[in-house]
């Protein structure tokens, strides 16, 4: 198996994704790193990850291989007329480490990756390109009769190659959904979900029998936590809530206790000041929007927190929080990077539930927490296969036509 070799670029764009596996890279990257991190001439975002990468590195020393340029490195410049700059520097190093150990390049530049096949005949790969398919927490198949009736007979015998708790959705050869089922590790179980009614949100079920509504009910109704994921419509914070809310007039739970990070969306004008204490200032964010528009009036959502059924928490305080006996609610989470994503998670204890919502793909309002450094993300990637946890990305849009069709800008 070869091993990668990332120039700087590759670092800067993939962040936590080094860690994948192990790697090498050259030591003339980490003098420009140490550059771009103080360099006047860079924006703050760049900046920003090169900061990141170094305290990546600092934190995984044993995960890499560092090459240092010696005199043999610059007399393989000269061998094939390639002038001394760090791109080529880094290129010739990872040339040299070939030689002995092989390697697949990667870069983000288009250029250090034309010199680094044509020249130098290096096999290299774009760093932003990725082998691994978006994890939906389904897969969608095709049956015919044979095959459904194969299938149902060995339930037992993972056919389709699922993570636990990922769902399977039979579809006929016309493209109609004739059954759902569940991997729990051992077994594909039907999907089924109990009818949820709730003081605050009355009967809550899926919209027009949405069947992937279906399969996110069920997570949550078996799962310690569930990852919902979508667009805006989809349905997320309705059935987050209402199952919470479920919970909680079941006795099942002492409160609910929502995470949130309040970011002003991207590329809007900020406000500024709001008044009041900590609740006051949230319920005037888009945290308050939601829950007016979920639960009801302001009075009534603050009958909950005076009563001690909800409490709103900022990331900002989570630090030293040990949330026990509680339905966790971590809203609008795609605004969260790893760092802050495992501090919240990490407070959650074992007689918890937790529900995840947002959407990394198209709802992110500030730059570091995007891609590689994003928590939702790496959440998934960490959590998916361990039997407490399930994760469904919700694919239509009920809000209203308007809204579906505003997903397509």
């Amino acid at each position: 198996m070869s091993l990668k070799f990332y120039d700087t670029c590759a670092l800067l764009e993939l962040q936590n994704k080094i860690l994948e596996s192990d790697f090498v890279l050259s030591s003339v990257s980490l003098y420009e790193l140490e550059h771009i991190k103080v360099s006047k001439n860079k924006d703050e975002e760049t900046k920003y990850k090169a900061r990141k990468v170094i305290r990546i590195l600092d934190e995984n020393q044993d995960k890499f291989t560092t090459v240092i340029p010696t005199e043999k490195t610059y007399k393989i410049l000269d061998k094939f007329k390639i002038k001394d700059s760090p791109d080529n520097l880094i290129i010739a190093c990872a040339y040299e480490y070939n030689q002995k150990n092989k390697i697949i390049f990667k870069s983000c530049d288009i250029c250090c990756r034309v010199i680094a096949s044509e020249v130098f005949g290096l096999k290299v790969k774009n760093a932003k390109d990725t082998d691994e398919v978006d994890y939906t927490g389904f897969k969608e198949i095709a049956m015919n009769e044979t095959e459904m009736a194969s299938f149902y007979e060995h339930l037992n015998e993972n056919t389709y190659n699922l993570l636990i708790n990922e769902y399977l959705i039979i579809k006929d050869k016309d493209g109609k959904i004739v059954d759902k089922f569940r991997w729990s590790g051992e077994e594909y179980i039907n999907v089924k979900f109990s009818t949820i009614k709730s003081e605050y949100f009355g009967t809550v079920k899926p919209y027009n029998g949405d069947v992937y509504q279906q399969c996110a009910l069920n997570s949550m109704s078996y799962n310690k936590i569930t990852m919902l994921k979508g667009a805006a419509g989809t349905g997320k914070s309705y059935l987050a809530l209402g199952y919470l809310f479920y919970l909680l007039e079941k006795d099942k739970i002492d409160k609910i206790v929502m995470l949130c990070n309040p970011v002003a969306t991207m590329n809007s004008t900020r406000l500024g000041f709001l008044p009041g204490d900590k609740d006051q200032k949230l319920l005037d964010s888009s945290i308050g929007n939601m829950l007016s528009a979920k639960i009801g009036e302001k009075e009534a959502i603050h009958d909950l927190i005076d009563d001690g059924k909800l409490l709103l928490l900022p990331m900002s305080d989570i630090r030293g929080i040990d949330l026990k006996s509680c339905g966790v609610y971590i809203t609008e989470a795609q605004n969260l990077d790893i760092s802050l994503m495992k501090l919240a998670i990490q407070r959650i204890g074992n007689d918890c539930y937790c529900i995840i919502d947002g959407d990394f793909t198209a709802q992110v309002d500030m730059s570091q927490y995007a891609g590689a450094n994003n928590g939702m993300r790496r959440l998934s990637e960490v959590f998916r296969n361990h039997n407490l946890y399930g994760e469904v990305e919700l694919q239509n849009i009920f809000r209203s036509e308007i809204a579906k069709i505003a997903d397509e800008m």
